[in-house]
């Protein structure tokens, strides 16, 4: 079988291409891999960095005659993974059209029902999926035995094949294929303290989360139950990244690399007895630290380490978002950050259910209090997204900011839900309690009191976006809330 493999040309988030910086896509290099090791012939695209338009994707789709296209898919960039579909579907009809990814894995029945260019969708992970579909269309076989995935049957009705089992020994899976894509595209390099521009690749040690954040779509792609290659696994990994793709820096794409402290102290000991002489940066869980783990990650490389406080009431943290640590957690992190000198980067969000504004106000005290604990923390903010499949989405419907019968699969739904797709992504926010002004107050507050840029590229982005009247009258009190900071940052230093 000939199985062609896009990334869309938007990529994977649009802010991260248009800044030219990019990720190698692990997702579908893994699926490579699986493919090639199984004797088919597999073509990954990544169109997002080779700035492929739609005319070069059509070229490709011609030379390489593939008899499955595949497409990643996240919810930002859902609509061309969709148009990908269906150019592919234009260009030769008897291509079979396959989209999966975590938006797929939580759309699955809305996509194939409102996107008729699309054929079969794969759920979670899809490695033995994948290897056992292309044995099916290779034989002529019955999809229905092939375990996760929605698929049309002749007649048109929607097929589901049931769950497939999760894969507990991640060690079986071959290493991602990344000789399959232009690595030398990738401008991904992490300027470090030293002021030096650092190489650098990514890696995932582990999948699932046992954690409960209500908007978070990772227990149901990856599974509540953490699994992780084995410490050996992983250093063979980083190796192959320093020896092949000159890796100076690495990036745990982990969920939460500290899920089991012996076996990342296992990591870190091996990287200090090969003298890996790397830097690399991670995601915490917080509440699961210690300061003997982190001190070692630090003589290992530690240099940058992010980690969710999401909301500075304590109230609006543990009950509503399920991250249940007090405030104090993240305090002491940051002075061990303090003491061990390494990058904290704490994520914060903005307008969530319930969230009263003497309560979001509280998220700007604590954001002042981490920069006063650390003066190099990395605070990055967000206004709440919602997601398909989340228990957010279910109160979103609830509540009524998503309607009942919304599709995340037509396109014009999308005039039905707030968005600010030029600087948050074409995916619905929740806006609850608070009114625009009083979150384009918290937005513009913080960007002011940390002395964030709004680039004129930026607004031009923002101009081209916009789709209506609603889109107008939120950006226009984002507007003038921007210029009233603005005049007062103006002011305050007369």
């Amino acid at each position: 079988m000939r199985f062609q493999i896009f990334v869309p040309p938007q990529g994977y988030v649009a802010q991260r291409w248009s800044e030219g910086s990019s990720m190698p896509p692990l997702g579908i290099l893994f699926l490579g891999a699986v493919l090639e090791k199984n004797g088919h012939d597999i073509e990954i695209v990544p169109s997002d960095v080779l700035r492929y338009d739609w005319d070069d994707i059509v070229k490709k789709i011609d030379d390489f005659k593939p008899d499955v296209v595949g497409v990643t898919t996240t919810s930002e960039n859902r609509f061309q993974s969709f148009k990908l579909a269906e150019i592919a579907k234009q260009t030769n009809p008897s291509i079979i059209t396959m989209l999966g990814g975590p938006h797929i894995s939580m759309a699955r029945e809305d996509t194939l029902k409102h996107r008729k260019d699309v054929d079969i969708v794969s759920i979670g992970e899809g490695e033995n999926t994948i290897a056992e579909l292309a044995q099916a269309l290779e034989t002529g076989s019955d999809l229905i035995n092939v375990q996760g995935i929605y698929y049309r049957d002749k007649d048109g009705e929607i097929i589901w094949t049931g769950e497939r089992p999760r894969i507990e020994n991640l060690d079986t899976l071959p290493f991602p294929a990344r000789h399959l894509i232009p690595m030398d595209k990738y401008n991904f390099y992490i300027t470090t303290r030293d002021g030096k521009k650092r190489k650098a690749q990514n890696i995932m040690t582990s999948r699932g989360c046992p954690f409960n954040c209500y908007f978070c779509a990772t227990p149901v792609n990856w599974g509540r139950k953490m699994r992780g290659h084995s410490p050996e696994r992983v250093i063979e990994e980083i190796e192959i990244l320093i020896d092949r793709y000159g890796a100076e820096f690495i990036w745990f794409y982990d969920d939460t690399l500290n899920y089991n402290k012996q076996r990342l102290h296992k990591i870190m000991d091996m990287i200090l007895e090969r003298r890996l002489n790397i830097k690399f940066a991670n995601e915490f869980r917080i509440d699961v630290i210690d300061k003997p783990l982190l001190e070692k990650m630090r003589k290992a490389g530690l240099e940058q380490g992010f980690f969710g406080i999401e909301a500075g009431a304590s109230r609006v943290r543990v009950d509503i978002v399920k991250k249940n640590f007090a405030i104090e957690k993240a305090f002491q992190f940051l002075e061990w950050s303090k003491e061990f000198d390494f990058i904290p980067g704490p994520f914060f969000i903005f307008s969530h259910y319930t969230e009263t504004w003497e309560e979001a106000q509280q998220t700007i005290e604590i954001m002042e209090k981490v920069k006063e604990i650390n003066p190099q923390a990395d605070i990055s903010t967000a206004i709440l997204h919602v997601y398909p499949g989340t228990p957010l989405e279910a109160i979103a419907k609830k509540e009524g900011i998503v309607p009942e019968d919304f599709s995340w699969s037509k396109k014009g739904d999308m005039r039905r839900v707030h968005t600010l797709p030029a600087a948050q992504g074409d995916v619905p926010l929740f806006k609850h309690k608070l009114s625009w002004f009083q979150i384009a107050d918290l937005v513009f507050r913080w960007s002011a009191t940390s002395k964030k840029i709004v680039s004129s590229s930026k607004i031009k982005t923002v101009l081209k976006s916009i789709r209506g009247i609603k889109d107008i009258f939120i950006y226009g009190i984002f507007f003038i809330q921007f210029v009233r900071y603005k005049i007062k940052s103006f002011f305050s230093k007369k």
